[in-house]
């Protein structure tokens, strides 16, 4: 099916649904997330572990649906760690990534069987009791610049994430001394260079096997982390190019593999529809989200969402265009999520605008700003909608 015909079909099935408070509505793609999700499970060796990114997406109704669908997750926080576990999701599929664990939080996790939980710090072994049930793992630093960039780097020198592989003698010991029966890296979001990558990739490896050198099996996970961008499934080559790098660099060896993808797998499972509240001539549209939906946009290099216009029945608007910027709601001056966007040059007030491919980094990071309600969260399986979440107030 044709994407713009797929939109349109799911904006034809929930505008029935939709009150006059309903100015945006944010939906969830099944049939993209599960594409993508099997995509993801082939490329990678049999028995692999992807535990999804919570912070990319915390909806309870996509966490559910990864954990339905026999996904782990990956928690940033004891928040999500919680989260997590409200979602259904076993503990031996959740990883625990804080940096900043206090002794409350470590007691909270390291009951929970094989729950991968990855220390920062050396120093933060001294927390841990003699015997945990839990998957105590090392986050090793492997010192590289994959060409994330400079704000989502964090493997350089001074990265305040995990030990520096520097310190290899260190590490080595401390995994000898601590209930320690993982590893972990994370290059950063957003990579580039894959060969620098599979050289940190081998790095890990290699770190591992001298450990196991030492005390056979000691070191039974290795948490690969995730930080590919998006890509679209038809032509995924980053995907193909790293998953080929990770079956090389760990075939036959002994260890089970987790990775922690979140902006990949997200991406392009989701949709956002706004109405058209003013035209305002020449060539500016006021919109209903904005910079509260796509903060990292309004701050970072904005993304180049596709756009899609519609009519109040769901009739796809076509013909000639004409160049608009499009202004969000907030009290803010930059708040705008596109300038000079080819559009339809007959759209008007009450028409729809639909930004695609915006699964990733949306909802998770909605702002407070001008206290504006989170818009309604519906998930689109091909045929339906279902409501996930009705229009809401954040408390402060």
């Amino acid at each position: 099916m044709e994407p713009t015909n797929d939109i349109g079909n799911a904006l034809h099935a929930l505008l029935p649904h939709l009150t006059a408070a309903d100015t945006s509505v944010l939906v969830a793609h099944l049939p993209r997330l599960k594409e993508r999700l099997n995509a993801l499970s082939t490329a990678f060796p049999a028995g692999t572990q992807h535990s999804v990114a919570i912070k990319t997406n915390p909806h309870p109704g996509m966490l559910s649906t990864l954990v339905k669908w026999g996904y782990g997750l990956e928690a940033a926080s004891i928040e999500e760690v919680e989260r997590a576990l409200e979602a259904g999701c076993t503990p031996a599929k959740i990883v625990f990534d804080s940096p900043v664990k206090t002794r409350a939080e470590i007691a909270q996790v390291v009951t929970h069987k094989d729950l991968l939980v990855n220390v920062n710090s050396l120093g933060e072994l001294d927390r841990y009791p003699a015997e945990v049930a839990c998957c105590l793992g090392i986050r090793v630093n492997p010192q590289v610049h994959t060409g994330a960039p400079e704000m989502f780097d964090v493997s350089k020198n001074e990265s305040k994430f995990g030990v520096a592989i520097s310190d290899r003698e260190a590490i080595i010991e401390a995994a000898l001394q601590y209930p320690v029966r993982a590893l972990h890296m994370h290059s950063g979001s957003q990579m580039k260079d894959l060969d620098v990558q599979k050289g940190a990739l081998e790095t890990l490896r290699d770190l591992a096997l001298e450990i196991n050198a030492k005390v056979p099996g000691k070191i039974e996970v290795l948490d690969i982390g995730g930080g590919l961008p998006s890509e679209p499934l038809c032509d995924a080559s980053r995907m193909s190019a790293y998953s080929a790098i990770v079956r090389e660099v760990f075939e036959a060896q002994p260890f089970h593999l987790v990775t922690e993808f979140g902006q990949w797998v997200h991406a392009e499972a989701g949709f956002a529809a706004t109405q058209i509240e003013y035209r305002v001539d020449p060539g500016r549209l006021f919109i209903h989200l904005g910079a509260d939906y796509f903060m990292r946009d309004a701050y970072t290099k904005a993304r180049a969402f596709p756009l899609l216009a519609f009519s109040n029945t769901a009739q796809l608007l076509q013909g000639s265009t004409e160049k608009f910027d499009l202004a969000g709601p907030l009290c803010f001056a930059g708040d705008y999520l596109a300038h000079g966007a080819e559009l339809p040059e007959n759209i008007s007030e009450g028409d729809w605008l639909v930004i695609d491919y915006t699964g990733a980094n949306t909802y998770a990071l909605w702002s407070r700003h001008c206290s504006r309600t989170v818009p309604a969260m519906w998930a689109w399986d091909g045929e339906k909608v279902v409501r996930w979440s009705d229009r809401k107030r954040i408390d402060f």
